[in-house]
């Protein structure tokens, strides 16, 4: 493989492509043949009722849960397995971190640590996976809190934050290892209706930067207006995808138009 390939920079290759990607939970057959690519500084959103397997794909995508069948590659590399004459075994989790280095994943809840201030959160992946000594560190992770809006809350535990402020954080905490794609997994769903719009203004920036993103969210509002491609899923399978035009205002499939009717006439 060229030295290009390997470091998974190939011109004109997804920054992450998945084929056939297949998922069970004992008899519960969750994702089945997902194919989806996604291009460098493409937002792509994933909708869908509960259910339905988004968040699970994004788990996948990112080797959180084991797939059963397919394959994710992030920028050219295999995700989770070797591959030797079309047989897949484990990798090694030295490989598997190795890939998955440039993903940086903010999920439903914030998971940050009750004794470590919002800069401290930021900054222990930097100090205890990338090495970074403190200096450096405080000064990435500083920035990263400017980012998303919270120079003054650095020094402030995450009980005296509010939700926003703590979802802000785990962005900020995700950014600090300069990710080359960000997943979002219902990153405004836990909180409070007030609280939505600081954290959604700031995925809308890093979007507006060019910020390579996937997306697994409720909020139609957002997908409509910021992102490039908006995929439909329902039990399991792409039912369909297209620009936001396409899904919202000419939905194709019954199960689209239902959805939507649903959501619409909870907005009322």
């Amino acid at each position: 493989m060229s030295e290009e390939a390997e470091s998974g920079t190939m011109e004109g290759k997804p920054v992450v492509l998945v084929e056939g990607l297949h998922k069970r939970f004992g008899a519960t057959h969750v994702l089945k043949g997902i194919d989806l690519a996604v291009e460098k500084s493409q937002v792509v959103c994933v909708i869908g009722p509960s259910g339905s397997g988004k968040s699970t794909l994004l788990r996948c995508m990112a080797f959180l849960d084991r797939y059963d069948e397919g394959r994710v590659f992030i920028e050219n590399r295999l995700l989770g397995y070797r591959e030797t004459d079309g047989e897949l075994t484990r990798d090694s989790e030295r490989n598997i971190d190795s890939v998955r280095s440039v993903i940086g994943m903010v999920f439903q809840h914030y998971n940050l640590w009750p004794h470590m201030t919002a800069l401290g959160n930021v900054t222990e992946a930097l100090r205890v996976v990338r090495k970074l000594g403190r200096r450096e560190a405080e000064h990435i992770g500083m920035e990263m809190l400017g980012k998303v809006g919270l120079n003054d809350k650095a020094h402030d535990h995450p009980a005296r934050l509010s939700g926003g402020q703590q979802q802000r954080t785990a962005i900020a905490r995700a950014l600090a290892i300069r990710p080359h794609v960000m997943f979002f997994d219902e990153p405004t769903s836990a909180l409070d209706p007030e609280l939505v719009g600081e954290v959604l203004q700031v995925m809308q920036e890093l979007a507006s930067e060019g910020m390579t993103m996937v997306v697994v969210t409720h909020e139609m509002g957002f997908a409509a207006h910021v992102a490039d491609e908006v995929v439909f899923m329902d039990d399991g399978e792409v039912v369909e995808r297209g620009s936001p035009d396409d899904i919202f205002k000419r939905p194709r499939s019954d199960r689209l138009r239902e959805f939507l009717d649903t959501w619409r006439s909870r907005a009322i």
